[in-house]
């Protein structure tokens, strides 16, 4: 556990600040616009921390509460200054759920249209895959299958063996077996959507996602800042294999399905996101126990939801995202089985049969091709063609019958009159006859079973979004949940310093802030302070959060009731002469006695450390 410890080591004395030196970056930037462009650096006095204070030990300070309301500010920040945020901050940020299905069938496509010597190219099992997403009635292989035999049943009545095959498809002889955006959505369904991070995402714990765990929308991947300013660079590692479950690193693995990605361009060089805000840019003043000093917790926390204001179009612009999106070099992966998987024989049990393909993990290729089949059975009108000879004929003797039903299940029925060298194939599924012939192609060249893993690199795939629908979605998606922008507000209005336990704040009226009415605010988790790389610098360890009317810290008199749309922070009002206890974050208690205000803004007390 990251704890506080005191006391602490002293500060140099001197230390030369220019006048903007100890302000948040929002609030600096706000002044500049007002002020004259030169500030001379000035010196100033900076004295040591005080001791961290013994049992019954007090210490009298003094809080202020101050204001500078920044209305309407545009803060611009360039593609350099987005990628100097902590990498946590960015990765926090969800824009959207892209989805892909596009993306994955023109993978497909260029796969499919790949140039002759591209193919040459290709391992050998990639080389097979091409073959299989071409297969069409007429060039369809069925060497090494059970349906080698229509070939005798072909010949047996004069009629091309593509001609069965086509009239059992209900597709022209030269038209795909399984058309893309079917083995697109096999793809999609068995290998994309079974990857956990597609599943999942994280974001900011809310009453409905309690441990900060979303959904992600089918078809689709997360889509967040850190992935827009840096091209992309985390796909192969986000997208390649990873445990099933997250809680269990060491169990079962999902494969991935990117082995390699390369020359996103999602934000050009010129890239800026300006956003406007509403804000107090000062940051509130509070104690620190540990030390019994002041410290200052940064603002922003309290105000997320007021800081923006969407009913302006141009509360959030992204400027000069790249037109086109395209991933400039592709490698996509797919497992095979390590055993042949034989289609099924019977109908039973319904709706799929015994194939033991159904029982394998669905992003292996062979229960991929399956899935493709039952799809594209299910667009096959049930009907029966008859075959005498010389083709489909009007006379009585038709000794050739193939048939498909409703549910996919195909019968090929010779007489006893016709003599084979081969029976016809037995009936099955049509996806178990689509499951035979591809398992026998894809392992053409002498690949045993095992070997014939497929990977595959194709160039400038479009991932087939417009850039304004994108914008359009992303500006949709903050301003529906505006908590997940809260670290990078917190990061752009840095103002924090030290480590308070509680701080003080004034509420406001409709003339502004009135100095009438002071509460104590006990810091909630938000108000820890971050690290360069954006981790907390401590944890938040409080045991019994909040202000209690006794000693022992029983009878607590703090809430969490709203007061200006702030409904996180344990809060109390208080007066000069109240007595309140609590306890810091490493078990001490304290003592908080209300003393006078010396102004409007500003409120004393004695801090007492009881244990």
């Amino acid at each position: 556990m990251k704890a506080r410890h005191s006391p602490r080591p002293a500060v140099p004395a001197r230390r030369r600040l220019s006048r903007f030196g100890r302000l948040g970056p929002l609030l600096a930037a706000a002044l500049s616009s007002a002020l004259p462009a030169c500030v001379d650096a000035v010196t100033v006095e900076q004295a040591p921390p005080p001791p961290a204070l013994g049992v019954r030990e007090s210490r009298t300070l003094t809080l202020e509460f101050m204001r500078f309301d920044a209305r309407g500010f545009a803060k611009t920040l360039t593609l350099e200054e987005l990628r100097a945020l902590p990498r946590p901050t960015l990765e926090g940020i969800w824009l959207l759920d892209l989805d892909v299905s596009t993306l994955i069938e023109n993978a497909l496509l260029k796969v499919m249209y790949m140039p002759p010597a591209e193919i040459a190219a290709l391992p050998p099992a990639a080389q097979n895959l091409v073959g299989l997403l071409n297969m069409t009635p007429e060039n369809a292989d069925l060497r090494g299958t059970s349906l080698e035999g229509l070939l005798g049943v072909g010949n047996a009545v004069g009629i091309p063996t593509s001609k069965i095959l086509s009239d059992l498809v209900g597709a022209a002889g030269n038209e795909r077996i399984i058309p893309v955006e079917i083995t697109a959505q096999a793809v999609l369904e068995n290998l994309v959507s079974t990857h956990p991070n597609t599943k999942t995402r994280r974001g900011p714990p809310t009453d409905e996602h309690p441990d900060g765990v979303y959904p992600v929308a089918p078809h689709s991947i997360p889509v967040t800042l850190y992935d827009v300013v840096t091209d992309f660079a985390g796909l192969a590692g986000q997208f390649g294999p990873a445990p099933l479950d997250p809680d269990d690193p060491d169990g079962a693995e999902h494969p991935g399905f990117i082995k390699a990605a390369s020359g996103v361009k999602a934000a050009l060089d010129s890239f800026t996101m300006t956003v406007k805000v509403n804000v107090n840019a000062l940051p509130y003043k509070g104690v620190d126990a540990t030390a019994a000093d002041v410290a200052s917790v940064n603002s922003t926390p309290g105000q997320i939801d007021t800081l923006f204001d969407f009913s302006e179009p141009d509360w959030l612009v992204l400027d000069d995202l790249s037109r086109n999106l395209s991933i400039g070099e592709l490698t996509l992966a797919i497992p095979e089985s390590p055993m042949h998987l034989p289609g099924g024989t019977s109908e039973e049990p319904a709706p799929r049969g015994d194939s033991p393909v159904w029982e394998q993990p669905l992003w292996e290729f062979e229960h991929i091709l399956a899935r493709a089949g039952e799809l594209r059975a299910a667009q096959i009108e049930d009907h029966c063609s008859s075959y005498g000879p010389q083709g489909t004929s009007t006379s009585e003797f038709q000794p050739v019958e193939v048939c498909i039903d409703d549910a996919g299940w195909t019968r090929i029925s010779v007489e006893d009159s016709v003599v084979l060298e081969e029976p016809p194939p037995s009936p099955s599924y049509f996806w178990d006859i689509l499951l035979e012939v591809a398992q026998a192609r894809l392992h053409d060249g002498g690949l045993a079973e095992g070997e014939a893993d497929i990977e595959v690199t194709l160039r400038d795939v479009p991932v087939g979004v417009k850039t304004e629908d994108l914008v359009a979605s992303i500006k949709e998606n903050l301003a529906n949940d505006p908590a997940v922008l809260k670290d990078m507000a917190i990061e752009l209005n840095d103002n924090a310093a030290g480590d308070a336990d509680f701080y003080l704040y004034q509420p406001s009226t409709e003339s502004g802030v009135a100095g009438t009415r002071d509460y104590l605010y006990f810091v909630a988790p938000d108000d820890i302070r971050k690290d360069a790389e954006g981790a907390r610098v401590r944890d938040y360890a409080y045991e019994r959060p909040g202000f209690f009317a006794d000693p022992e810290l029983t009878k607590k008199v703090s809430t969490t009731e709203e007061i200006d749309g702030d409904a996180l922070h344990e809060k109390v009002e208080v007066e000069p002469g109240d007595a309140l206890y609590f306890e810091d974050d490493e078990g001490r208690r304290y003592e908080i006695r209300i003393g006078d205000k010396p102004s409007a803004h500003r409120l004393s007390l004695t801090l007492t450390r009881l244990e």
